[in-house]
């Protein structure tokens, strides 16, 4: 009883200024206010999402907040933290990199660790540059690129969880090291180019994602391939393009010179990515304005800005920062639970037709 006139005893206090409104928060989060009322009121909502609303209408003072999730929340802010997990990184940013780092890091806090961000130095082989970074609090490691193996095993000689997100074509060494999350990849590109052969009519299609890249991208080449065999569609290999140029990926520079190159513009351009999609639409409006225009371009992780000139690209929905969450899930079960089989995690995706 106590403890229930403290609780509103607070929040009266904090009500003297203003009376705060669904749509007050709604509007502070840019969510609807639909979606607010229901993650007030028990709706069917992700429950990150309830527990960000929850968190913010504490904050701002909502009167009618339930007391029972206004302690959820306030207990949250009373976890005492128990060490850092460390996410080691090698890649520029991107839409994509910086929605997974955005879910890392509420996963993290909301398990009650630190995240510490570390970006890996090209010429660190072994390791060792990363294993004097390393502070005695770190509980778990996230590799969120893919590594070299002989990095990879340099530091796990620290003997913590570590979980992987993707990892090479051949990645029997990695399997034993620690947990792998992928997203699918086979049957999302397969149903996707099924989608441009039978239902936008294309016949002469063009690849362009590196297939020996690593398992998912290879995944996503698979899928293609099957979906052109089912069509009966035989491809034209000068318009297919598995490897990079001899580079590490499909910069634009890369993706310009293969468009200028192509003997003829196909009817369809299938990407393994968006940002390779985004090069793809970019290149082929350098070479030619009207075939932008009647080429379907097909990506993957619908991280397209809204105002891209190109708003017809064919893509596939992942939740990223769910999937960032659960990279933290995977390595904080194993900091909880050391003996427990090493596994592999493949997340669901979302053909957006």
């Amino acid at each position: 009883m106590h403890a229930n006139k403290a609780v509103r005893e607070e929040r009266s206090c904090r009500l003297q200024m203003k009376k705060v409104t669904i749509q007050d928060i709604a509007a502070q989060m840019g969510l609807s206010r639909n979606t607010v009322a229901k993650a007030l009121n028990g709706g069917l909502v992700s429950p990150q999402t309830k527990q960000a609303v929850v968190q913010k209408a504490w904050q701002m003072g909502y009167a009618k907040l339930d007391e029972n999730l206004l302690e959820e929340v306030r207990s949250i802010h009373r976890k005492v933290n128990t060490g850092t997990i460390l996410v080691l990184f090698n890649h520029m940013q991107s839409v994509f990199w910086t929605r997974a780092l955005a879910g890392i890091s509420s996963a993290v806090n909301d398990e009650g660790y630190r995240m510490q961000l570390h970006v890996v130095d090209e010429n660190d082989k072994d390791g060792s540059e990363t294993l004097r970074l390393i502070a005695d609090d770190v509980k778990g490691i996230i590799f969120l690129c893919i590594f070299p193996i002989k990095f990879v095993k340099g530091v796990s000689r620290v003997k913590l969880p570590m979980t992987f997100f993707n990892t090479p074509v051949n990645a029997q060494e990695y399997i034993e090291l620690g947990d792998i999350v992928n997203m699918e990849g086979f049957y999302s590109m397969n149903r996707l180019t099924n989608y441009i052969i039978s239902q936008k009519g294309c016949q002469r299609l063009g690849y362009i994602g590196y297939a020996e890249g690593s398992r998912m991208i290879q995944a996503r080449y698979l899928g293609f391939l099957n979906a052109c065999n089912q069509n009966r569609i035989q491809l034209d290999a000068k318009i297919q393009y598995t490897h990079p140029l001899g580079q590490d990926s499909f910069s634009y520079a890369v993706v310009e010179e293969i468009i200028n190159n192509m003997p003829y513009i196909p009817d369809a351009i299938v990407c393994e990515d968006d940002d390779v999609a985004k090069h793809v639409s970019l290149a082929l409006l350098q070479r030619d304005a009207q075939a932008v225009k009647n080429t379907v371009i097909t990506g993957f992780n619908n991280t397209l800005e809204s105002d891209f000139f190109k708003n017809d690209i064919v893509t596939v929905d992942v939740r990223i920062e769910e999937m960032g969450r659960r990279l933290v899930k995977s390595v904080v079960d194993r900091v909880n639970n050391p003996t427990i089989d090493l596994a592999f995690h493949t997340l669901a995706t979302y053909p957006r037709f």
